[in-house]
């Protein structure tokens, strides 16, 4: 069960977008811009991370169940960060190149996400390098196992949040896969196995998002009588 912790806040008047405008914004492949954003702007963002709905079963305080890591732009930990994460793309990447050879079936099905580590693994992750702002989320693993829905939940506040700020926000889907990393929760100071991790990159847009078609949304609904 997931319980909802959120509180609203209206938002500064300036940047702001309607809430049909956010969601329609097309948001793959962003450039960011080297202007910095204020402080108050990323706190608004990561209260709404934190505001989002969590597993109330598990019983604990919610800052233990949700951290936050803001790791900025030209510092120490930023760097150590693109390193630690360069370094487990390009053993995903071997090690997916390695299962190919073994299951060729395999191949057309993991061919997407193949390429995109192959993409990655000569320099690492582009966003890393220009976002001002890159955040982790950890969120405390327990029984159910509803961590993953907490962490969209989380996310999606951020998103939109960004968005209605006339802040750029994208997933760094390389994330996930660091749950399991010991140099990465060293960095953190998280246990193995403890937390689940998501993140994202914040930032303003070097060119701003422009809105969607149209979908025809009727293609993807299925009305079940």
């Amino acid at each position: 069960m997931l319980i909802c912790a959120f509180k609203y806040k209206k938002m500064p008047d300036s940047n702001n977008k309607t809430f049909e405008q956010g969601v329609k914004s097309k948001r793959l492949l962003p450039n960011f811009s080297n202007e910095i954003p204020p402080i108050d702007l990323l706190n608004e963002i990561v209260k709404s991370c934190i505001h989002a709905p969590y597993a109330g079963a598990l019983g604990i305080p919610l800052d233990e169940v949700r951290k936050v890591y803001i790791f900025k732009q030209n510092t120490d930990s930023m760097a150590m960060a693109r390193d630690i994460l360069l370094s487990e793309i390009k053993k995903n990447s071997r090690n997916i190149n390695t299962l190919v050879k073994f299951f060729p079936s395999l191949k057309k099905r993991i061919k997407p996400f193949a390429y995109r580590l192959r993409v990655f693994s000569p320099n690492g992750i582009p966003l890393l390098f220009e976002a001002p702002f890159f955040i982790v989320i950890a969120e405390k693993k327990g029984f159910p196992m509803v961590n993953e829905e907490s962490l969209t939940h989380a996310l999606q506040n951020m998103w939109l949040t960004a968005t209605n700020l006339g802040l750029e926000f994208q997933l760094i889907t390389a994330i996930p896969l660091m749950a399991k990393n010991k140099q990465f929760l060293k960095l953190l100071k998280l246990k193995k196995g403890d937390y689940a991790l998501d993140g994202c990159v914040v930032g303003y847009p070097y060119n701003h998002a422009e809105q969607d078609k149209e979908c025809g949304f009727e293609k993807f609904v299925t009305w079940v009588e």
